[in-house]
Order: structure tokens, then C-alpha cells, then sequence
């Protein structure tokens, strides 16, 4: 019976789509937000915080079209 190989899992997550950067942070700015934010890895705080930045822009934009809504009142 042939074996079943399954690949290695990746030590480090894709780098694919992803630009080199090196930033000063504070340390503590830095593991506040990644206990808020639940993240496992620094990397991963600074992403969901970037995600979380578009996010915003994303729900200021709706609450912009909703404001300009005539809702009708139903009883």
C-alpha cells in the first residue's frame, strides 16, 4: 500500500504579496495591542491592526451612505 506524504508545515507564514519593513516600536504600545487583539505573533498585531485601520475607513463610508437614507417609519 503507497504511503500518504503530506508536505512539511511552513515554519514561517507565506511571504508572497508581502514587502520587507523595519519599524522603531514601543514594546509596550506593541504587546497591549496584541493582547487586545488577540494575536499570537507581533506580526500578526500589526497586521489585524492595519486590517483593522481600512476597517474604520470601511465603516465611516457606511455610516455616511446610511445618514443620507430617508428610512420610512412601520408600525
Amino acid at each position: 500500500m503507497p504511503s500518504t506524504k503530506f508536505p512539511a508545515p511552513r515554519k514561517h507564514p507565506s511571504r508572497r504579496g508581502k514587502v520587507r519593513k523595519e519599524f522603531w516600536l514601543d514594546p509596550r504600545a506593541l504587546r497591549r495591542a496584541q493582547t487586545l487583539l488577540g494575536a499570537e505573533t507581533e506580526r500578526e498585531t500589526v497586521e489585524l491592526a492595519l486590517d483593522l485601520v481600512a476597517f474604520r475607513q470601511e465603516l465611516g463610508e457606511g455610516l455616511r451612505t446610511l445618514a443620507g437614507l430617508e428610512l420610512d417609519r412601520r408600525d
